[in-house]
Formats: structure tokens, sequence, C-alpha cells
């Protein structure tokens, strides 16, 4: 029996690759004899520079920039060859600020610019941001003004995204997002009208539909810029399972072991959760997810998954949830005990 975990890290708690050593230790714990695999794995949000470092042509190089808030820091990214690749998160992610009305007022994404270039000046031809994890609701200008005099007619820029978001409306940028990273009603309210405005007059001067562009919503509009500025939007998880051959190991698998921090009716909209246990289903591998807590109804994934587990062994606080040790313990548990019934299944 070979069983592979690709296991999405818990944001706060623990990485995509301590959470599958934690599992697979569990299960080897009982039963030594197995072939287990560990592909850690990201859906386009924070982690993605923590899965592809594992990549054999992997290089880290780092940048001087500001993140969301104006203020300087160093950031890492990743050359893969001439493919240079950006953690959004790193530069501008909600995990750098505590979010209230007064940071969202002046979170933007303009030091991000300073990596994309830092990145075109390593050599790389091909740049690949990924959008989740970010503070910002800037709808992109920041992006747009840090990039204004930079020549990109001979990069690829591609933003990888676990959301398809338009750019505006009720299921736009600011109105779905913005109220987590710290916004008021009357803010989203605001931050939305700014967004259409824009778009508008884009429509009508230049004949571009952002409102067409799945995905332009995506890291408070950041999709949107990106698109502006000839780039394309594509699947975060998509990218990273191609890059780390995640179909070829399920197909090669018994069991597939999955999960995330908490798994709910989103999580079928691009996350990890929804597309490995997609590639399962392909290959008619069963799939589990383990994860930190799960909702009631999950809509499309009750189907996907052959089950879902949360890994508390009782309630718990949140904060205690959190603490990494805690996570890890328990995830060995909880992969071993599925194991255990799959062993008696079989």
């Amino acid at each position: 029996m070979k069983i592979l975990a690709a296991i999405d890290s818990f944001k706060g708690s623990a990485t995509s690759e301590q959470l599958n050593d934690a599992a697979l230790s569990g299960i080897l714990a009982a039963y030594s004899d197995l072939q287990v695999q560990s592909i850690p794995i990201a859906d386009g949000g924070e982690g993605v520079l923590d899965v592809l470092a594992y990549q054999e042509n992997a290089i880290t190089k780092t940048s001087l920039t500001t993140d969301l808030l104006g203020r300087k820091l160093e950031v890492p990214y990743l050359l893969l060859g001439d493919t240079a690749v950006i953690e959004s998160a790193k530069v501008i992610g909600i995990d750098l600020v505590d979010v209230s009305p007064e940071t969202i007022s002046r979170a933007t994404t303009y030091g991000l610019g300073a990596v994309v270039q830092s990145a075109i000046q390593a050599g790389a031809k091909t740049i690949i941001v990924s959008l989740g994890g970010t503070g910002t609701s800037d709808g992109g200008q920041g992006f747009l003004k840090s990039l204004g005099t930079t020549d990109l007619s001979d990069v690829t820029l591609i933003g990888a995204s676990d959301v398809t978001n338009p750019y505006y409306g009720e299921n736009g940028a600011a109105t779905i997002f913005a109220a987590q990273k710290g916004a008021t009603a009357d803010q989203i309210k605001q931050l939305n009208q700014r967004d259409e405005h824009f778009a508008k007059a884009l429509l009508k001067d230049r004949g571009i539909d952002l409102q067409k562009i799945p995905g332009a919503g995506a890291a408070g509009g950041l999709g949107g810029a990106i698109a502006l500025l000839g780039g394309r939007l594509t699947s975060g998880f998509d990218f990273i399972a191609d890059l780390v051959h995640l179909e070829q190991a399920i197909a090669n698998s018994d069991l597939v072991l999955t999960g995330e921090g908490h798994l709910d009716h989103q999580s079928c909209q691009g996350k990890v959760v929804s597309g490995v246990a997609k590639l399962a289903i392909k290959h008619k591998k069963p799939c589990v997810a383990l994860v930190g807590s799960r909702s009631d109804d999950l809509v499309g994934l009750e189907s996907d998954l052959t089950a879902a587990f949360s890994i508390q062994t009782g309630p718990i606080a949140l904060a205690d949830a959190l603490v990494t040790q805690r996570t890890l313990k328990n995830m060995a548990l909880t992969a071993q005990n599925v194991v255990r019934v799959f062993k008696v299944r079989n």
C-alpha cells in the first residue's frame, strides 16, 4: 500500500511539509512496511516559496522593497531556471499588519513592483506572482504605478490565484475580501465604487473589460493589474501541481491524504483540497481530507472526497488549535487512524 500526503499549510500553525511529515510519520509508527510519499503543495497563497524551494533547480534570491504600508523590508523570491516565482504575501501579506480601517486605507501593492524589477534584472523571462494572502485592496493601482516605466516586452507575466472573482461588483475584490482586511462597510462601498469607475473608464478608453477576466479581483484587484500589464491569470493550484508532478504521484498511490486549515464551501474554488480530490477521482483513488476544522456543508466537496475529518480531539480554543506541536501531534494521530480503517477494509 502506497500513501501520498499532499496537505496544504495550516495558516499560522504549520507548513505543508510539516503536516505531510507528521501524517506520514504517524502512519509509519503503526505500519512501518507501508510506502509513503510527501509532496508539499499550495494553491497560490502563502507557502508557495516553501513548496517550490524543493525543486532541484530552485535558487533563492532576495529583493529590497517596501511592504503594504511602505515600510522597508527584504523579501525572498525563487528562480527556477529563467522563471521567477514571487509570493505576494511576502511583500504585501495580511500577516504583516494588524488589520484595521486605517491600515486598509493605506495598504498598497506598490512594493511588489520592485521585486518584479529585481527578477527581470536577475534574468527572468517568465515571472509568476502568487496572489493569495494579501492585505491590500487598492485595485492593483500601486503595482501599476511602480511598473509604469518598466519594459515588460520580453517578459511573460503570470498571476497565480486560487479565486476567480471579478474586479468589482457584488462578487468583486472589495465586496468579498476587503472586510477581512480591516475595511468598514462604508470603506467597502467606496473601494468598490473606485474600482468600478476605473474599470468602466478603462473599457471606454482602451476597450479592455476587466469584468470579463476571471480572477481580476484576486488580491484586492492585483489580478486585474497583471492583466492590464499584458499578463495572464491562471490557477495557482494547477501551476504548482504541474511543477511538482502531483498527478503522476496520485496515479501511483493507493490512498491520498490532503487537507487545509479550514474546510468549507469556499474550498471548492481553486483550493488545494478540491484540486487534489479531483485528480484522485480522475485516477480512481480514495482521497481523505485531514483539516484543522470543517463546516457542516461542504457543497460539491462531499462527493469529491472519500471523507473529511477534523484533526482536533475535542473542543478547543482557536489559539490553542494553532499551536504547531499540537497540530502536528493531532495530524499524526488522525492519519494513523484513517489508515487503520483502510487496512481493516482491505
